[in-house]
């Protein structure tokens, strides 16, 4: 069936099809449902095969049959070629979503497999006659370019109809089908609009030369009647007409361009007379012999050519008996009943040739008698003109090119042919087959024309086809791209649902509490811990603003998070963590780390907000404050005690000890000061974290201060074979800081010890100073190892120690660097450092300083 429709789009005379989707039906379903449906394409090519009308007439039914058989096999070759390749290189998957798969199936299926359709079939039509070496290189290439349109245009229709998921193929039709029906239908109708436009323009071209020839050969013969009435006036006027007044009234016709071969002048003879006139005649009386002539047998009368004039002057044929053939008796007794011209049914001539003869009848007296049998009566003789007719077709048509097409002329009343015979056209050139009936003289003729073979492979249309194959190749490339891009997209649409699933999975199991916030401020969604930590029912925070769960951000101690919504404020917390205060369903309020982040979609901002409950956290805080403060404080005193005592002993307040117990006295006053120290360092921490350290801020001249700083740690630095260096300039102005100078020394000792500790032996610590742009900048600086890149981020933590092998790296709390930033940072400055790992470590300390004016009042230095 689809086949016969692809047929209907063929240009006139041949098989060039744009789109034949038989073929893409077959892959398509070969591909759904396997091998087994090679023998539906077997027998589906079969039956069309077989079903077609246009066998060239020389074929038997066993060739037809065995053609048939070769097509349908060359079908289920191509088929199977296309099924395997695509198996096996396409990584073929019905739901078509990867493009690379996507590519190389049209590819196999359409270019590739349509090659063996084209080149075999064309080899058996050749084969078979139907196709000749010249044509054979065409037809090759509209059969290629028909079977891979089909199968690019037929197999995602298929597909959207059988394949699976369905699903998937569901929304396809929307997307794909339709684009592509509609595209394909519209081409389809503006090639039928543009082939029926041109076809009516042919017709009408064609039919009016059909038209003017019809003319012209009614013209011509019309002259050459015109000429016989002549005659027949002539015979009528005079009662006797001598041969010579017949040839002279006849010596300047132009018989070539009139296409007349004989005018003669037939005489009505009665058998009484019959001897006279043969001695006048000097000829017996003959009639035809078929072939040749021979002596006319008796008869009651004789109508005997008397008089005969032609372009070659031959009267061989005077004496013949022309009522002997009974088809020129009929014309004859036609014309004497009707006293009107008559023509005879197509005649064969004594020479053999086709021809046709008009008889006007001539009456005694010159009066068309009124009554039939006083026309039988009264008849005298007959004018006939004998025309041989291909050569008065030739003459009348002698202006036109008739290579273009075919005339015959047929006599309606016997069924034969005047002149010539016309081809049987393709089915789609029948329009073009001109008729035109036409009754003269006592016959009904049919004048029929049509076009001929190179007339309609000048005039195929062939531009319309192209159009149409070019219109057809974009749809399929417009069904492919299609394919393409909703692959892709129920690709994407794939794996976002699969990753929204797995995200809602954490999301449902996330151990800590999540809320999604959008940029209005309200509530998208929450997940299970979040309802557990704040005691609300899930619909109940649903669209509701975010100020609902959380009462204070820690720095403005502002419970509206997000309200007033603006971008300002919500960038002012993206991608930070911070400290906000809960507030639960009964009133309680909840400490949380909250971390905040932003997600820009098309249409709007979604911002996740992380949550920490920090109840425990602030609750384990608090007792191991309050236990550090217990045991420090309960500590300190029995160390001061002990401390004393063994300073005592060192002392030799009660006498001089013996050397080992001085030793041993001395190690433990040692690890009694580093204990000292630790409680001091705890205390100091806890001063800081409760905002109960208190400056005592004063005048203080920076050299000095560095060169007591020195001097403090240089029986350290001499223990660790350590040289303190501190670098000043003579000539420099003294610089002056208004700060707490028990704090800068406490600050200072915590760098030049940790510099001692992780220097080499023999190596320098360096102290300095210089002002830049009205800041000072104090720097420590040692030759040790440098600090690891890894560790660098937490140096100013808790307890923070690098690792080393060095043992003496070892004697520390950890706190003192800690300890120091937070001292800085309440003295309105900054500490860094720069460590190059091999090279040493530079920490920076940066104050603003004063100029020394008075003891009271103290400004900062301009620059």
């Amino acid at each position: 069936m689809f086949g016969q429709l692809a047929i209907l789009l063929a240009i006139a005379p041949g098989m060039a099809t744009s789109v034949f989707p038989s073929l893409g039906l077959a892959i398509a379903a070969a591909l759904l449902w396997g091998y087994p449906m090679l023998v539906g394409a077997f027998l589906g090519s079969l039956a069309f095969k077989l079903v077609q009308p246009d066998w060239p007439e020389d074929l038997t039914w066993p060739d037809k049959i065995i053609f048939s058989i070769s097509m349908a096999t060359i079908t289920s070759l191509t088929v199977a070629f296309a099924y395997w390749s695509i198996r096996r290189f396409a990584n073929f998957h019905s739901a078509l979503t990867f493009e690379k798969s996507i590519l190389w199936l049209f590819f196999l299926a359409g270019p590739l497999a349509c090659l063996i359709s084209s080149t075999f079939s064309t080899l058996v039509l050749y084969r078979y006659g139907i196709v000749t070496t010249h044509t054979a290189g065409l037809n090759w290439f509209t059969w290629w370019v028909g079977d891979m349109i089909g199968v690019m245009i037929a197999i995602p229709l298929v597909f959207m109809v059988f394949a699976k998921p369905r699903p998937l193929w569901r929304t396809r039709w929307l997307t794909v089908g339709l684009p592509l029906l509609v595209c394909t239908a519209l081409v389809v109708a503006l090639f039928v609009l543009a082939r029926f436009q041109y076809n009516q323009s042919l017709q009408q071209r064609f039919f009016d030369q059909s038209e003017q020839i019809s003319a012209t050969f009614q013209f011509r013969v019309s002259k050459v009647l015109q000429q016989m009435h002549m005659l027949e006036r002539l015979f009528a006027t005079q009662p006797e007409v001598t041969e010579v007044m017949f040839q002279q009234f006849l010596q300047d016709y132009p018989w070539q361009e009139a296409g007349v071969l004989f005018f003669d002048w037939i005489e009505q003879v009665p058998h009484q007379q019959r001897a006279s006139v043969e001695a006048q005649l000097h000829t017996s009386f003959k009639e035809y012999a078929n072939p040749g002539v021979r002596l006319a047998a008796q008869r009651p009368h004789y109508s005997v050519i008397r008089y005969m004039a032609s372009a070659s002057g031959d009267k061989s044929l005077a004496g013949l008996d022309i009522a002997a053939d009974p088809t020129r008796k009929e014309a004859m007794d036609y014309a004497i009943d009707s006293g009107s011209i008559s023509i005879t049914a197509p005649v064969r001539l004594v020479s053999g040739n086709a021809a046709l003869m008009f008889f006007i009848p001539v009456y005694h007296k010159g009066i068309i008698p009124e009554s039939v049998e006083d026309k039988r009566k009264q008849i005298r003789g007959f004018i006939c003109g004998i025309f041989e007719t291909e050569q008065l077709v030739q003459t009348s048509l002698s202006q036109y090119d008739t290579s273009e097409f075919h005339l015959q002329i047929r006599d309606l009343g016997t069924g034969l042919s005047y002149y010539g015979s016309v081809p049987d056209l393709p089915a789609q050139a029948r329009y073009l087959t001109w008729t035109r009936h036409w009754s003269h003289a006592g016959r009904s003729l049919e004048l029929q024309l049509v076009p001929s073979k190179s007339m309609l492979n000048l005039n195929s249309g062939q531009q319309s086809w192209y159009v149409l194959t070019g219109g057809l190749v974009l749809c399929s490339l417009l069904g492919i791209f299609l394919l393409v891009l909703t692959g892709r997209s129920a690709r994407i649409e794939h794996l976002i649902t699969q990753r929204t699933k797995e995200l809602s999975s954490i999301l449902d199991n996330a151990i800590e509490s999540i809320v999604i916030v959008d940029q209005q401020g309200l509530i998208e969604r929450i997940n299970k811990e979040t309802t557990l930590l704040f005691g609300y029912a899930m619909p109940a925070l649903l669209r509701q603003p975010v100020s609902k769960l959380l009462a204070c951000l820690p720095e403005h101690k502002n419970h509206q998070l997000l309200q007033p919504l603006t971008i300002e404020q919500l960038n002012l917390w993206v991608g930070h963590t911070v400290e906000v205060t809960g507030l639960g369903e009964d009133g309680q309020q909840i400490p949380l780390e909250m971390g905040l982040s932003r997600v820009d979609t098309a249409d709007k901002h979604l911002y996740t907000l992380m949550l920490h409950d920090l109840r425990e956290r602030k609750k384990i805080d608090r007792m191991k404050s309050e236990f550090i403060s217990t045991v420090s404080h309960e500590l300190r005193t029995p160390l001061t005690s002990i401390n004393g005592s063994l300073g005592l002993l060192a002392g030799g307040v009660v006498g001089e000890l013996p050397s080992a117990a001085q030793q041993l006295v001395q190690i433990a006053k040692t690890n009694t000061d580093r204990l000292v120290r630790l409680v001091n360092d705890i205390l100091d921490i806890e001063k800081l974290e409760f905002g109960q350290l208190k400056l005592q801020p004063s005048e203080v001249e920076i050299s000095a201060l560095l060169q007591e700083a020195k001097l403090q740690n240089q029986a350290y630095a001499d223990k660790y074979l350590v040289r303190l260096d501190l670098i000043t300039s003579p000539d420099a102005m003294p610089v002056y800081l208004y700060q707490d100078k028990f704090r800068l020394l406490q600050i200072l000792s915590n760098l030049i010890s940790n510099a001692i500790k992780f220097s080499p032996s023999h190596s320098v610590v360096k102290l300095s100073y210089q002002v830049k742009e009205g800041q000072l900048v104090i720097q420590v600086k040692d030759q040790g190892a440098g600090i690891a890149e890894s560790f660098r981020s937490k140096i100013f933590q808790k307890f923070a120690q690098a690792d080393s092998s060095d043992s003496r790296s070892n004697q520390g709390s950890g706190l003192g660097l800690n300890i120091s930033k937070t001292l800085v940072e309440m003295m309105q400055g900054t500490i860094n450092f720069e460590s190059e790992m091999g090279k040493g470590t530079c920490f920076s300390l940066t104050f603003p300083y004063y100029q020394q004016l008075s003891r009271h009042e103290k400004t900062p230095l301009q620059d």
